[in-house]
């Protein structure tokens, strides 16, 4: 996973770098692939096939400051720097070997600034001339780059650089123009979005100090279709319909699963199940689950109707009523039925809100021979979802709770 470089002074990446990689004998290095890899400036040494073979310094009146300095490399290649009479670089330029009718063609060419180590602008050419790449310092000190195909006239890639050598944004292109990546880093994330051939979104991943997100988009680039928070103790999906509206949403924490359904965008129920096999930690791996709570739920997504059932034989063993006004009263009547491990009623309490009074408090035996309440199918029944990239690995259940 890409992060920040790290530099200890901000003139190594701006000045050493474009020095070591523009203008260092051989292919000119640059950028390649998807922005997170690499920074904007890359760092390459010549080796030993790259050796000096000559290296010759004409100097200002006082014979001592360079004036102009060319060297020769055992490749071919040739560097000329022109020095300010206090010696400091003002240009530099790259040559290629010497063709065929005793011509060299221009690799790279830079202008640097009157401290001699911060590049101003940058140029690099294909051995047939065409523009490669340029760079140009901006009056923020950041470095903006631009990287060409090899006709020399489609951009390939914008970036942008920190003065600090971090960088702050990319653009990769088609050839055809259209947007293929784009990246860009902020105070709070990395954040790195994939379109199609339409220039259309196709995924985000964010990624932070402590979390991950990714998001899915519709064939429309902008609506969103799914929304993976992915945190260190919790994972939370979100899922989309084409007009917008959620239509379920998952939270993996531990060893559950809560899963809460939507009908136009409004809650209407949720479920909680319990993971059963606790090794199965990646998105491929299938997760079997066992049901162990559903409810059914009002336009604010509270309960209005619950029933716990026991994980291990999925019988119930309590149906709650009226919690949902009940928490918000504390006066209204809450209605709780236990029932025992063959699923026979054994307990009817009714209460004032949930830390009330009891109004009521019936109990029963296996010989009255009471059910718990039909339950509606669709509270039961899994629905399909995609399983997001980082589903939380599971962890001891707490204390309290199925």
């Amino acid at each position: 996973m890409w992060r920040i470089a790290s530099v200890t002074l901000a003139a190594i990446v701006l000045a050493i770098a474009g020095a070591m990689v523009l203008f260092a004998p051989g292919q000119v290095n640059l950028t390649g692939g998807a922005f997170p890899d690499r920074t904007g400036i890359g760092i390459a040494l010549p080796d030993a096939r790259h050796a000096v073979e000559q290296r010759v310094t004409d100097y200002w009146d006082d014979l001592r400051t360079p004036k102009t300095t060319t060297t020769l490399y055992t490749n071919g290649e040739m560097r000329i720097d022109n020095h300010r009479p206090n010696g400091t670089i003002e240009t530099r330029e790259l040559f290629y070997p010497e063709g065929t009718d005793g011509k060299r063609q221009l690799k790279a060419h830079a202008t640097i600034d009157v401290d001699g180590v911060t590049y101003l602008t940058d140029i690099a050419y294909f051995p047939d001339g065409k523009k490669q790449r340029s760079g140009m310092l901006r009056t923020d000190k950041s470095y903006q780059i631009i990287t060409f195909y090899e006709d020399g006239l489609h951009v390939h890639m914008h970036e942008l650089v920190s003065a600090k050598g971090e960088p702050l944004f990319q653009s990769i292109l088609r050839l055809d123009g259209s947007v293929q990546q784009m990246a860009s880093q902020n105070e709070k994330s990395f954040d790195v979005t994939n379109y199609d051939e339409q220039s259309r979104a196709i995924k985000t991943v964010a990624t932070a100090k402590y979390w991950t997100r990714e998001t899915t988009y519709h064939a429309d680039g902008k609506t969103v279709k799914t929304d993976f928070l992915m945190e260190s103790y919790k994972t939370t999906a979100s899922y989309f319909a084409e007009n917008g509206l959620i239509t379920q949403k998952r939270e993996f924490e531990n060893w559950r699963m809560t899963a809460t359904f939507f009908e136009n965008g409004v809650p209407s129920y949720r479920q909680t199940w319990r993971l059963l096999n606790k090794d199965a930690v990646k998105p491929e791996q299938v997760r079997n689950y066992s049901l162990t709570e559903a409810a059914v739920l009002d336009a604010n997504g509270k309960p209005t109707w619950r029933v716990i059932f026991n994980w291990t034989t999925g019988k119930p063993t309590m149906i709650e009523i009226g919690m949902s006004k009940a928490s918000e009263d504390l006066v209204s009547e809450v209605t709780r039925k236990w029932y025992d491990a063959d699923g026979y009623l054994e307990l009817l309490l009714i209460k004032k809100g949930e830390y009330g009074p009891e109004i009521s408090r019936q109990e029963y035996t296996p010989a009255d021979g009471i059910l718990p309440d039909e339950i509606p199918a669709y509270l039961k029944e899994p629905v399909p979802f995609e399983v997001p990239p980082i589903p939380v690995p599971p962890l001891p259940p707490p204390m309290y709770g199925p």
